[in-house]
């Protein structure tokens, strides 16, 4: 999840920030170039968190039915939100001030100079499990593969990928060293292929790494 820590917090104030990035989002979901469908998505799971978080919290109908519902509603809005966040940070028509409106950490990072594009391609493993893709980056020290990234070269890596057939990439960003790519059961057998690049904090790539194909399932 994203930077997991961001979204550690007491239930009431997860469902408030929640709220909060969903209804700044929906206010300039035009302005800010924003993808329908993944707001919709966030906006309906937040609704049925709260909703479930309402029904378990009153000592009426609180159960071991409503604790569940719960339990879920939120993991399904947190396993959402990480992704959906990256994307926020990665849309350049999201200012920066609204980033910190909504809770989220700033693309600005205080240095004395800026960072160069990074020079090197990273290397890229993928790891499958069922309808997922885990892709995971790393760097190439005197040969051997590094097990994370210094935040003082690098700010995370840029993912494209798509499927065989297509032409059209698409393209996500990531603070971390692996992202997850989540795929529907009629995907299954097709081919997906993928490459990565280091980004810096401008969000500028470097070279991108080989290709890489593997396939869903």
């Amino acid at each position: 999840m994203y930077r997991k820590s961001t979204f550690e917090q007491p239930d009431e104030q997860f469902l408030a920030h929640a709220r909060t990035i969903v209804t700044q989002c929906d206010a300039h979901r035009t302005a800010w170039r924003l993808d329908n469908d993944r707001l919709d998505e966030i906006d309906s799971l937040t609704d049925k968190a709260q909703a479930a978080y309402a029904a378990n919290s009153d000592k009426a109908t609180r159960n071991l039915t409503t604790s569940t519902n719960k339990k879920i509603a939120f993991g399904e809005l947190k396993h959402a939100l990480g992704p959906f966040v990256d994307y926020l940070e990665a849309n350049l028509s999201v200012p920066d001030e609204a980033l910190a409106v909504m809770g989220l950490r700033s693309r600005i990072h205080h240095a004395h100079e800026p960072l160069p594009r990074p020079g090197e391609a990273p290397l890229v493993k993928v790891a499958k499990q069922h309808d997922e893709m885990t892709v995971y980056v790393m760097r190439a020290e005197h040969g051997h593969p590094a097990q994370s990234t210094t935040r003082k070269q690098y700010h995370g890596f840029k993912l494209r990928w798509r499927f065989e057939d297509e032409t059209h990439y698409r393209t996500e960003v990531s603070t971390r060293l692996h992202h997850t790519l989540y795929f529907e059961r009629e995907d299954e057998t097709k081919r997906v292929v993928m490459a990565a690049a280091w980004i810096n904090p401008r969000l500028e790539e470097g070279p991108w790494s080989e290709d890489v194909m593997e396939v869903v399932g």
